[in-house]
């Protein structure tokens, strides 16, 4: 398969030279030239003056009123805040970064009412938290709370490190203006000026645009400049409509180009986060239905080809991530799960070092099983692989890499589930992940960074979200 694949990415360069678009034995899709004028899909992101009426809140709320990040468990703060963790009874869907100095920052969204509601988020909010002693304790520091505008609810919170090396947050706000505003949905992002301080201050708000742009990291190519990967959560389950896009940005955050996949009613939420092969090209995975989907791309981002289904089934209808290590090596953390139809019911199995077929007796789910693999040859073929967590529904990993070298890794266990809804984090290496278990004295597995029932909080029995 890998000889296939690799005959069939040459042919997709040559027919590129030649500027062809046709469709290639193996592929889904044809190869599809399109790229379209940002704004278009964006939506207007210029911002009214500082004396406009809509940029002094409470008065003249609109889409794109700035939203604000609030500081928690500060000295002196009135304890019975409405934040505070003991409320919470849903949360989920981390992402992990770190500052030059060793500080970790971590962000998830929760709710001290229910569970996740799309597509306006009510009652749901972001945390941002932060570890000075490498993940062993954690305290939230800051949350994403739009409710006092208009009721506006957040979600997928992201955390990510740009070409300079500072750490950005990414809020998607959601806010009900019963159809008259293009900013119902918007992302903003906010820059930490002291990322190694636990309240650090930040810059004010950018309004990115109104799709759902947060979710996966940006790709930064050699020069400085970025791609966003984006969606529209919207659209999902409609039929022959265009949503997965990228965005790239110059090195100044001015917007270059968006692009845009062809339609795949396969898609779910894409969540799509490419990589830079060695050749220069670009490669991704994408959501869909029955496990993970790829692309590639051979003009920086501009056009790209659908691939179908990878051969290996991992992450079915759920997040993964990929990321090019400093040895050149790929790191893949998915789901370690593989689905057949029996009796027209799903069975869930994974198969071991050895190609045994081991069928899931405990947790009967696409959702655990988190694991990380790395690839020695550009994402053709995974095959080291260890296991970081299979104790109950894990989901939606998030990595970022330490000065020298370490992996840490989030996940999240069990969102609403009584007794879990936990964020764990995981410290690993290449040389744990080549050996198949922890190695090296300093990584460690599933550390709590955060579990309400832990602090008097959390779903009980009963309880109906």
């Amino acid at each position: 398969m890998p000889n296939q694949v690799q005959l069939v990415r040459q042919a997709a360069a040559s027919l590129m030279a030649c500027g062809l678009i046709a469709s290639l034995p193996g592929f889904a899709g044809a190869l599809y030239a399109q790229t379209v004028d940002p704004e278009s899909v964006l939506g207007d992101t210029t911002m009214p003056s500082p004396e406009d009426v809509s940029q002094n809140f409470p008065y003249g709320i609109t889409g794109k009123t700035p939203p604000s990040l609030i500081k928690i468990n500060y000295e002196g703060q009135e304890p019975y805040h409405k934040h505070r963790i003991n409320l919470r009874i849903f949360q989920g869907c981390p992402q992990v970064e770190i500052s030059e100095g060793g500080r970790l920052w971590a962000t998830w969204f929760g709710s001290n009412v229910q569970a996740e509601r799309a597509p306006y988020h009510a009652d749901q909010f972001s945390v941002i938290s932060t570890s000075a002693d490498d993940g062993k304790t954690w305290k939230e520091v800051f949350v994403f709370d739009p409710s006092q505008l208009l009721g506006g609810g957040a979600s997928d919170p992201m955390l990510w490190k740009d070409p300079r090396g500072n750490i950005r947050f990414i809020g998607l706000r959601n806010i009900d203006f019963k159809g008259k505003d293009e900013f119902a949905s918007s992302a903003w992002e906010f820059t930490m000026l002291d990322p190694e301080n636990e309240h650090t201050a930040w810059t004010a708000p950018r309004l990115l645009g109104n799709k759902n742009i947060s979710v996966m990291k940006p790709l930064i190519f050699p020069d400085g400049t970025i791609m966003r990967s984006m969606d529209d959560f919207k659209l999902v389950g409609s039929p022959d409509k265009v949503r997965i896009r990228f965005l790239k940005e110059d090195v100044d955050g001015k917007p270059i180009f968006v692009s845009e996949f062809p339609v795949d009613n396969d898609a779910v939420f894409a969540e799509q986060m490419p990589i830079i092969r060695k050749d220069g090209s670009l490669f991704t995975f994408y959501r869909a239905k029955k496990g993970q989907k790829f692309a590639e791309s051979f003009d920086g981002g501009k056009t790209w080809n659908l691939g179908g289904y990878y051969p290996m089934q991992f992450s079915i209808n759920t997040k993964c991530i990929l990321k090019t290590l400093p040895s050149g090596r790929v790191l893949l953390v998915a789901n370690d799960v593989q689905m057949k139809e029996k009796s027209r019911r799903n069975r869930y199995f994974y198969t071991d070092e050895y190609g045994k077929e081991h069928e899931l007796k405990k947790h009967k789910t696409a959702r655990t099983r988190m694991t990380a693999y790395l690839s020695d040859d550009d994402g053709k073929t995974f095959t080291h692989r260890m296991l970081l967590c299979d104790e109950g529904q894990i989901s939606y990993p998030s990595a970022t890499l330490g000065n020298d070298g370490s992996i840490y890794i989030v996940y999240d266990q069990g969102r609403g589930t009584i007794g879990q809804h936990t964020i764990f984090l995981s410290k690993i290496t290449e040389e744990d992940i080549l050996e198949g278990k922890i190695v090296k004295g300093e990584s460690f597995l599933n550390n709590i960074v955060s579990r309400p029932s832990d602090q008097g909080g959390g779903r009980r029995e009963g309880d109906r979200i």
